[in-house]
């Protein structure tokens, strides 16, 4: 009898301890992509900062631009974010654009390495014809699928800004898709993506390469080609740094 109650014990303790494992998040192949946002949330706890450098050449005019951010997990479905786009001390505007938002993952099993994340983010951006800001707002659907050591990601926006100061209100899609391949500490990526840049619709073409040196870090390196309705093309270079840290 003492044989079956502490089987029946181990038992019960087992099932209780299968949600504990299924609540596990995925964690993806890389921490982030360079044209979209990655799926995958922060677990509770955890923080994940990053920054990088953004040349692109476009009309015959350089130009430099330094992404911040930095994202929590308040549980491993829901994080926080926070996000702005520094000039470089040549450019006088300083800032292009601030945002803060909030994600969560209406799928996140890690088991079957898929992610399905919905969220919003409020922005304020700075409107190239005035060089003023403008508030707006920007829903989003992220979603993530594992595939062997390949890691696929979908991310679908919408920013819109609304008609301040005689600018009429704008819709700006967002879509990128991207494919990366674990190789050890190697990540070599490419992506695809069509948005609105600067008022000129833009079709992107992305490779790029991640390495992950220690479990908390990441750093890459990826080349945009950027063909522009009007017909001209331009080539960019984005650098990424990212931190991950923390966690339940």
């Amino acid at each position: 009898m003492a044989n079956g109650r502490q089987l029946v014990t181990v038992g019960l303790l087992g099932l209780l301890s299968l949600p504990a494992m299924a609540a596990e998040g995925v964690e993806g192949r890389v921490q982030e992509f360079f044209l979209g946002d990655g799926a995958p949330p922060q677990q509770r706890g955890e923080v994940q900062l990053g920054t990088g450098l953004e040349w692109t050449r476009q009309d015959g005019e350089t130009r430099f631009e330094l992404p911040v951010q930095a994202e929590y997990g308040l549980s491993d479905r829901v994080q926080v974010e926070v996000k702005a786009a520094l000039t470089t001390p040549e450019d006088p505007r300083g800032l292009d654009t601030a945002e803060a938002g909030i994600g969560l993952a209406l799928v996140n099993d890690r088991r079957r390495g898929f992610t399905l994340s919905l969220g919003m983010d409020l922005e304020a951006t700075r409107d190239f014809r005035d060089d003023r800001f403008r508030p707006g707002f920007e829903p989003y659907l992220l979603a993530y699928q594992d595939v062997g050591p390949l890691g696929f990601n979908l991310q679908l926006k919408a920013e819109e800004l609304p008609g301040v100061r005689g600018l009429e209100g704008e819709l700006h899609p967002d879509i990128a898709a991207g494919a990366v391949l674990a190789l050890g500490p190697l990540r070599p990526m490419v992506e695809a993506g069509w948005r609105d840049e600067d008022g000129t619709s833009t079709l992107l073409l992305s490779p790029g390469l991640m390495a992950r040196p220690l479990k908390s870090l990441e750093l890459g390196v990826a080349v945009p080609w950027r063909l522009h309705a009007g017909g001209s093309r331009d080539v960019g270079v984005m650098g990424m740094l990212i931190w991950q840290g923390g966690g339940a």
